[in-house]
């Protein structure tokens, strides 16, 4: 399926990838499984994946204080809708220009090129503003006393 084809030809870690890898490679299975679940068309299929993945790509990975909640949640509830949309245009006769072969093979790429920083070390994006950098220091001062 979809995410055997991220696994084998480029990655599914936020680490080495960015949240396109994770969240996007999870969307892009949602929307293939919808679409073979409505069509069993697999040309379909790889238009809804490819569409999918297309949408989330260049999503950061930026996990405040490295945990995987926010802003990760709430984008994976996001992304359930991307899944949909994109099933429904395949399902409705819209196809990628691109294969999803190619698109993952991109995504690999932007993944690669993206900055250590926004790719799951908590240092950069969502994970760097004031309010994050609060709510850490809050999370570590509350762990002082467990120790």
């Amino acid at each position: 399926g979809a995410g055997n084809v991220v696994a084998k030809r480029a990655t599914l870690s936020g680490a080495a990838g960015g949240c396109q890898a994770e969240i996007g490679t999870a969307t892009a299975m949602a929307s293939a499984l919808l679409t073979y679940y409505y069509s069993k068309d697999p040309i379909k299929v790889g238009h809804a994946a490819a569409l999918a993945l297309k949408t989330l790509m260049g999503l950061v990975c930026d996990p405040v204080g490295g945990f995987v909640e926010v802003p990760c949640v709430k984008r994976n509830g996001n992304a359930v809708n991307v899944a949909i949309a994109s099933s429904e245009m395949a399902l409705a006769g819209v196809e990628s220009v691109i294969p999803f072969d190619e698109v993952v093979e991109a995504m690999y790429e932007v993944g690669k090129s993206l900055p250590e920083s926004l790719r799951e070390t908590g240092l950069g994006g969502i994970a760097a503003t004031k309010t994050a950098q609060e709510v850490v220091e809050k999370i570590r001062e509350n762990w002082k006393g467990t120790e």
